[in-house]
């Protein structure tokens, strides 16, 4: 190349300074659009460890005595799944709009040694020994001889692998606070008490009531009743409030909890457990005798089977459909005559042992059944608060 082709080449100064500057532009926007997307890849990140629908959807429960690093993780999610299902619904969350009411538990730094409780070493053995009457854990001879010393600092070690106890689960508001310390009364007058008692406090009075019992494990749903709210039966708001219950029992069946439910207008006169022995997937308290045979979903016992899981989804599933217009027991009773799940297997609990209020508030019926020694009443079959105290008071059965 020639010399002169050559100098023809070369930039000019102002040439060489506007390429420059453009060089320099160009830089300077992709160094802005690097940080941009690094702050939209830390706030996603935020958002999603924060965003309770993302998170471990299960009901709490409190073993007083099956204490484990599990227990405290499900207690943490307390009815994490009734929060989503109330937001899909559209329920709307309390005014204050904090962290409570969308699915995480507040519960106050002294009140979780109550909820908490690290066991004594005799509170976690599990099996009595046939030999000594005294409670084991497993085979006694292995525990005694191979135990490392510190195997009790972490309660992990000796129950993580123990099937998980009944749970006892109960709905409550303040209305029927007093019905609820009856009932509780009444299972701590039993010999053999349940060791998991879990109570969902449908308003934050009641909520604070029912520390006063160390025994219960008091869980706060998201949305909470405001104070002192009555339901009067069969009104939406009170199907609202009933129909809440398949949504809890699923929570804690999908946990591999039996759980056991129970209205707390109701007394229990000796333990019911021994009659949930048998191979049924559901025991259920008969409310109305046939040809007109009506079950009653305010007693009824749920073994965590593969059958009891799919039969309570699509127990929840039918009441959605139906916009909750039908209270949970009504469903219930139709799925059942349709054997909407073919291979569920129940029981109806012996009339004589779990008495339903039409029958033993009639005194004709107490008449002809003297010999009867009722495991558990259930004070139905009549609408009103105090007349129901007053029936409980009438037969002694008023504890409080």
């Amino acid at each position: 190349m020639s010399s002169t082709s050559f100098a023809t080449m070369r930039l000019s100064p102002m040439m060489f300074l506007k390429r420059l500057f453009l060089i320099l532009v160009f830089l300077g926007l992709c160094y802005c659009v690097q940080q941009i997307g690094l702050s939209v890849i830390s706030v996603w990140h935020g958002s999603h460890q924060d965003h309770p629908q993302l998170q471990h959807n299960i009901i709490p429960f409190i073993d007083q005595v099956d204490i484990s690093i599990e227990s405290r993780r499900v207690a943490d999610n307390a009815i994490q799944h009734v929060n989503q299902h109330d937001a899909r619904a559209g329920i709307p969350p309390d005014d204050d709009g904090n962290e409570q009411q969308r699915g995480h538990p507040q519960v106050q730094k002294e009140q979780k040694p109550k909820l908490v409780q690290q066991p004594q070493p005799q509170e976690q053995k599990r099996q009595p020994d046939a030999d000594s009457g005294k409670p084991k854990v497993g085979n006694s001879s292995v525990n005694n001889k191979n135990k490392n010393p510190n195997q009790n600092k972490n309660p992990v070690q000796t129950v993580s692998k123990v099937k998980p106890y009944p749970v006892v689960l109960a709905t409550t508001n303040s209305v029927f606070l007093d019905f609820t310390r009856n009932w509780l009364e009444s299972i701590r007058r039993l010999k053999s008490r349940p060791k998991n008692i879990t109570i969902v406090t449908e308003d934050e009075a009641t909520y604070e009531a029912l520390l006063e019992y160390p025994e219960v494990h008091r869980v706060k749903p998201a949305f909470m009743l405001p104070p002192n709210k009555t339901l009067v039966f069969d009104t939406p708001e009170y199907k609202a409030f009933v129909n809440k219950r398949p949504k809890y029992i699923l929570d804690l069946l999908e946990h591999n909890h039996d759980v056991m439910f129970s209205d707390v207008d109701t007394v229990w006169l000796d333990d019911p457990f021994p009659y949930f022995t048998s191979d049924f997937d559901l025991f259920i308290q008969e409310d109305q005798p046939r040809p007109k045979l009506v079950l009653c979903a305010g007693f009824a016992y749920f073994r965590s089977s593969d059958s009891t899981k799919d039969f309570v989804r699509q127990w929840i599933r039918r009441l959605e459909l139906n916009n909750h217009k039908k209270p949970d027991q009504m469903v219930l009773n139709i799925m059942l005559r349709e054997k909407a799940i073919k291979r569920l297997k129940y029981n109806i609990l012996d009339t004589k042992k779990f008495v339903s209020g039409r029958f033993y508030f009639d005194e004709e019926w107490r008449k002809n059944n003297t010999d009867v020694k009722p495991v558990f009443l259930h004070n139905n079959w009549i609408v009103g608060h105090d007349i129901k105290v007053e029936r409980f008071k009438k037969l002694g059965y008023w504890y409080i």
